[in-house]
């Protein structure tokens, strides 16, 4: 049996993969058959020696590979190859895979299992919360579900650790509750940090700003995601493609000169921090009244 696993989803995927060790385990004790391959520095005689290996206790082995579609190499001598085996082998990758991909139509064509996991729809992640905060013995309001939700995003790593620290402080878990322990995405608060200035709101943008100085939050990453929004919708208006939050509609704001320039202020701003020419704080305010 051949399975991959991947998608943009890390938490779903890994919770994937452990769910068939645990089923694994239950059916084979012996506990010496299980297998973890690095698949970046994999070399294709390493991958082929272990699937055809003998095992112990005449058990299936499980073998998982990780990484295997950062190595051209491997990859490349797998499509290949024929084998049979009896052993249940587990592509395992955290992140995108794309679908003309030597390996993947192999997988395809040999009937391998393949499963996707995307990032949750607002829909299904507000189902997800909800699920995880009773598996925690807790309850939660439709609001805080909503909170939760909007401060996060479907970063699952960080709903679970969240949710079990609110649950931590009070199993009935409110509006209040997400307010006070739960600081926001700091990268949708960017965002409408963007949104202001494209509405020439500056001093709400500058506002958003010092909420994140005063919880002692550095320069360099917030006007590193500003660069970001700025140079995602440039790339939408030179070849159509936007690439996070929405941006279509922001970058519909500006022209390509105007995001152009306001690029080349970001960097030149960046330039005069990092030698000391401007204090980083008076900085990235400056750079929101002059953009």
């Amino acid at each position: 049996m051949i399975i991959l696993i991947y998608g943009k989803d890390t938490y779903r995927s890994r919770e994937r993969l452990n769910e068939i060790r645990e089923s694994y385990n239950l059916k084979n004790k012996s506990g010496m058959n299980e297998r973890f391959l690095d698949g970046k520095n994999l070399s294709f005689e390493e991958f082929r020696n272990e699937i055809l290996g003998l095992s112990f206790f005449n058990e299936k082995k499980l073998i998982i590979v990780q990484n295997v579609f950062s190595n051209r190499y491997l990859r490349e001598e797998i499509a290949k190859s024929v084998f049979e085996t009896e052993n249940i082998i587990i592509f395992h990758e955290e992140g995108k895979v794309l679908k003309k991909d030597i390996l993947y139509k192999f997988l395809i064509k040999v009937k391998a299992k393949i499963e996707e996991y995307n990032l949750l729809e607002r829909r299904d992640l507000e189902a997800w919360v909800k699920k995880e905060v009773l598996k925690n013995k807790g309850t939660i309001t439709q609001e805080a579900v909503g909170l939760l939700c909007d401060y996060i995003q479907s970063d699952l790593w960080r709903q679970k650790n969240e949710i079990q620290k609110l649950i931590a402080y009070n199993s009935n878990i409110d509006e209040k509750s997400v307010k006070l322990l739960v600081n926001i995405n700091v990268e949708l608060d960017i965002f409408k940090t963007v949104n202001a200035i494209a509405r020439n709101d500056k001093a709400n943008a500058i506002k958003l700003i010092r909420k994140h100085l005063e919880k002692g939050e550095a320069v360099f990453p917030m006007l590193a995601l500003i660069a970001r929004q700025f140079k995602l919708m440039l790339v939408y208006k030179v070849d159509g493609k936007a690439g996070f939050y929405g941006l279509s509609s922001l970058a519909q704001k500006f022209s390509i000169e105007d995001l152009k320039r306001i690029y080349a202020k970001i960097l030149e701003i960046d330039s005069k921090i990092k030698t000391g020419k401007i204090d980083e704080k008076m900085a990235i305010e400056t750079l929101i009244l002059e953009i």
